[in-house]
């Protein structure tokens, strides 16, 4: 009764306040947080590593098949059976399929000007590490999607325009395919089998946990009394998926062209948008570490993306270093296993999956443009070098571990940290077993 009750009220607070945020991992990008904390004392930055998830984009290919929803309230128009909200509802899907037509899977507008002013943020909070004479190189790794591309090159097109002098080295790279990857080399490898399986058996699980919580598909009477003509003749099944599949279109749309398509609140009650936001970011939780579930997508994506930052990160401390930054750009479901790999205080779960969604919100975190970022400082006169840690921008701590100062860590130590949390979640210890 208790877990019940907090639901209901997250539904009627957050979404009732703000139903945008039932688009979930493709709400727009909103940085929380960009103030930057003074550094200690002598102490300046001279290298940061970046890896963000592409921006707002039009639905995949995958996604075509949403749109037959519109075929369905075709029907019930021609029967005379949608309400004037119906048809309107009608009229925004197909406004949307319009937009989309051509462009399934591309990056939008939007997205593009997500990472250039995510760039344009980090050259103007930390201009000394653009501005170095002697690190003048920037490396950038990104993966072969047309989306993560257009988002790179929307990056770098702000940086040049900032920073022309940079020397600019660009790769395109196939997951675990080379060392400079953002993953060990060998992953396609451990993820096949038992751990491949786990991983399955976690999201079929977490999916039926939804459905539970929301007592079925959940109740959408107030969506088919506003939908449909008679609605108690209109099958649930029928209902649910006029709901689940126009939640899909418009919560993309949201980001595609959010001028002309319709708020999330529109044809939706706070808890319907909360049974349907359920049903689709649950499944996100088996990228995460967890008491009862430890993820061996965090064991192989996360730790192997981690290995790959602290290398580049150790080569660009060296004193020859021409390193000015590492970028990388990639997946949302690339950028929540490093999350928890990293250790963000955020995201640490600390409670089984029942109680993961009252803290976990998945629009906080992996949205598009979403990213994370290590700025590394130090003195002209030597002493350890600091690492500061942000996540969308804002600077973060880490579990497990105490600043020095303020929330700079000690790089030796954070990598301690890793090391040690690493071989507790090594893959030959993972049975994927949820406890």
């Amino acid at each position: 009764m208790g877990l019940l009750f907090t639901l209901l009220q997250v539904a009627l607070g957050i979404f009732s306040n703000n139903p945008e945020l039932a688009s979930g991992n493709l709400c727009g990008y909103f940085p929380q947080d960009t103030l930057v904390s003074e550094a200690p004392k002598g102490y300046k930055p001279f290298y940061i590593s970046h890896i963000a998830r592409h921006g707002s984009r039009y639905l995949g290919t995958s996604a075509k098949k949403y749109f037959r929803v519109i075929d369905t309230l075709d029907v019930y128009a021609a029967k005379g059976m949608l309400t004037a909200d119906g048809l309107s509802l009608r009229e925004d899907l197909r406004n949307m399929y319009n937009m989309t037509l051509g462009h399934f899977g591309d990056l939008t507008e939007l997205g593009a000007v997500e990472h250039r002013q995510m760039c344009s943020r980090m050259v103007r909070h930390y201009p000394e590490v653009f501005s170095d004479r002697k690190r003048k190189q920037v490396k950038v790794f990104t993966t072969p999607s047309g989306r993560v591309i257009a988002s790179m090159n929307a990056f770098l097109a702000e940086l040049s325009e900032r920073s022309p002098q940079l020397m600019v080295d660009t790769f395109v790279t196939i997951w675990g395919s080379d060392v400079q990857s953002q993953e060990v080399v060998g992953y396609n490898y451990l993820m096949k089998g038992a751990l491949e399986d786990a991983v399955d058996k976690e999201r079929k699980r977490l999916r039926k946990l939804g459905e539970v919580i929301n007592g079925g598909n959940g109740d959408f009477h107030v969506f088919a009394e506003r939908i449909f003509v008679n609605p108690e003749s209109i099958h649930d099944s029928t209902v649910y998926f006029a709901a689940k599949y126009s939640y899909k279109i418009i919560k993309t749309g949201r980001v595609t062209e959010p001028e002309t398509m319709p708020s999330m609140g529109k044809y939706y009650t706070a808890n319907e948008l909360y049974a349907l936001w359920v049903s689709n970011g649950i499944p996100l939780l088996r990228y995460i570490n967890r008491p009862d579930f430890v993820s061996p997508m965090v064991a192989t994506r996360g730790y192997g993306i981690l290995d790959r930052i602290v290398k580049d990160a150790d080569d660009a401390i060296k004193s020859k270093s021409a390193a000015a930054a590492t970028l990388r750009f990639s997946h949302d479901t690339y950028l929540l296993p490093l999350m928890s790999a990293v250790a963000f205080e955020d995201i640490h779960l600390d409670c089984d999956v029942k109680e993961a969604l009252e803290y976990f919100q998945d629009f906080n975190f992996i949205c598009p443009g979403c990213n994370v970022q290590l700025v590394f400082y130090r003195k002209k006169c030597g002493g350890p070098v600091l690492v500061k840690f942000l996540l969308n921008e804002k600077e973060s701590l880490l579990h497990g571990l105490a600043p020095k100062t303020g929330c700079y860590y000690d790089w030796e130590s954070v990598k301690k940290l890793w090391e040690d949390n690493a071989r507790l979640a090594s893959v030959d210890k993972i049975t994927g077993v949820t406890k």
